[in-house]
């Protein structure tokens, strides 16, 4: 009988209990995988709120996520308010279930064994919350606020204090400069992330715990800081990506440009490490057969910041449910990095797609970056060829390009992805009205007619500036692309279709492309 309970036990732990698993990083990969998510998530709700207390507990459930979840990803949390896709969509959509604990403290008892102790920041210099978070893998410690030391160290969970960062750094500039000087020559410089510890108190953070990788908040524009961040860029991996996000959108960028590394724009991203251990198995929808090619104005909406992952996770979820989603044709731009990031999340768009829904990449390939300001051509070929591959895996046929908010392509960049992108259908390019250049003779780079419209009544201005002139002798292309931020949606999309007279034909943006390819006699298909 008692070895029929031990092998009753044992049989028990082996199927009822999650096994422990290794993130995993192979060499060439953009961005590591999580081991498989438990089938039943632990779901706590984190509120931004900004009060002391709350936004200590925001910085300790991060940090308790990002311990657990990197061995197996066990806890789901939603940190949005009533407008936000909610709590349980992505649970629903990836087919996990959940459980919600009545206190959320009480997961910090269930994990006790997996939690060594505890960090505790320094108040008065707020960015010891990030270097907290750069060593709390390592020491499988929770970070803590000093408001809640009396309870973490106090039963039920008793647990020690391991590094105490109060009163250690006088500015905000030895944080950082310690950092770069104790840990960064230790750490994994395959990857950098940006995040504002006022801000991101809980979010993407769970992700820089879990992995351990160096955690930063530095503004290219201030003095002091600028050389710290070139220090920190010149010393990362080649073809490194940086992650979070910067405190000025075009400076940071710029700046990471200039370094050969691209930004992955995520700090809003609540559960990476959970949509980082989905299946990376993607079930890619063949492009459509397109129309025949007649002497029409063929219009291409676009949707544009899918190159922003936690648009992807929250914006673009609510949007994708939206009743007209399917009624006319339009790109949705997404990131390649969802290979690695969120391929669940990629796999649920393709799924539920419609024929007129079509999937290409944000800018400026697997990262948002401006390849005009590249200097060091070897590190843009490697770029450019990464996106390749990444966006081939993905399906993506079509890129939008930025050098800026309003920036065309330069010749050099324009051939570097006609070379080494060679399944592209098309790329399109930010400086409006610019027309059609063809690279290498074999990619047309297409300027958008818009670049940023944010309304119904834009994007017919926009359309009808760029059919003027038009004789109906031949066809013309204009590519239009909207926002989110001002209330753009589907419908928009569609109410601007259905106000278009019999010379327009509105089509998907990889349609488009193929269109053009036949008009000007190149390989409409290439491979």
């Amino acid at each position: 009988m008692l070895r029929i309970k031990a092998v009753c036990f044992l049989l028990f732990n082996l199927f009822v209990t999650p096994s422990m698993a290794q993130i995993k990083w192979p060499s060439g990969q953009l961005l590591p995988s999580f081991p498989a998510p438990a089938q039943v998530q632990d779901l706590i709700i984190l509120p931004r709120q900004n009060s002391p207390y709350a936004s200590a507990e925001q910085y300790l459930f991060a940090s308790l996520k990002g311990i657990v979840n990197k061995t197996k990803p066990r806890i789901f949390s939603y940190e949005g308010n009533a407008s936000g896709e909610g709590p349980h969509t992505w649970l629903q959509s990836l087919g996990l279930s959940w459980s919600e604990p009545a206190d959320k403290w009480d997961l910090i008892a269930k994990y006790r064994s997996e939690i060594s102790g505890l960090i505790v920041y320094d108040t008065a210099q707020i960015h010891t919350i990030n270097l907290a978070t750069v060593l709390a893998k390592s020491k499988g410690a929770l970070i803590a606020s000093p408001l809640l030391l009396s309870k973490l160290t106090a039963p039920p969970y008793n647990l020690p204090v391991l590094l105490d960062l109060r009163g250690k750094f006088s500015s905000k500039l030895e944080v950082y400069q310690s950092l770069y000087n104790t840990y960064w020559p230790k750490l994994d410089h395959r990857l950098l992330i940006g995040l504002n510890p006022n801000a991101h108190k809980a979010a993407l953070r769970e992700y820089a715990v879990a992995l351990g990788v160096a955690t930063i908040w530095l503004d290219p524009k201030v003095a002091g800081e600028s050389e710290l961040l070139d220090k920190f860029l010149s010393s990362m991996s080649p073809g490194s990506p940086y992650m979070g996000w910067w405190p000025e959108e075009a400076p940071g960028v710029t700046r990471a440009s200039k370094y050969g590394i691209a930004t992955i724009a995520s700090d809003w991203c609540f559960n990476l490490t959970v949509y980082s251990g989905t299946s990376r198995k993607i079930n890619i929808k063949p492009i459509p057969p397109k129309p025949a090619l007649q002497n029409k104005i063929y219009v291409a909406f676009i949707l544009s910041d899918g190159d922003n992952l936690q648009f992807l996770e929250h914006a673009m979820r609510k949007l994708w449910d939206n009743p007209d989603r399917g009624a006319v044709p339009m790109g949705w731009t997404v990131s390649p990095a969802m290979l690695d990031a969120m391929p669940g999340v990629l796999n649920y768009y393709y799924q539920t797609s419609t024929i007129n829904d079509n999937l290409i990449s944000g800018p400026s390939g697997y990262g948002y970056t401006y390849p005009n300001t590249w200097s060091d051509e070897k590190l843009l070929k490697q770029f450019v060829s990464k996106t390749q591959d990444y966006t081939n895996r993905a399906g993506l046929r079509v890129i939008t390009i930025w050098n800026t908010i309003t920036g065309g392509i330069n010749p050099n960049v324009g051939q570097m992805y006609a070379t080494q992108a060679k399944s592209l259908l098309g790329v399109t390019a930010q400086n409006t009205g610019g027309g059609l250049t063809v690279y290498n003779d074999s990619l047309p780079g297409m300027a958008l007619g818009c670049n940023y419209c944010t309304n119904e009544q834009a994007m017919k201005d926009h359309i009808a500036r760029a059919a003027a002139g038009w004789d109906k002798t031949s066809p013309r292309f204009v590519i239009i692309q909207a926002q989110p931020w001002k209330g753009v949606t589907p419908t928009s999309f569609k109410n601007v279709a259905n106000s278009l007279s019999e010379d327009y034909v509105v089509v998907r943006p990889d349609h488009l492309f193929q269109l053009l390819r036949e008009d000007k006699g190149m390989v409409i298909n290439p491979k």
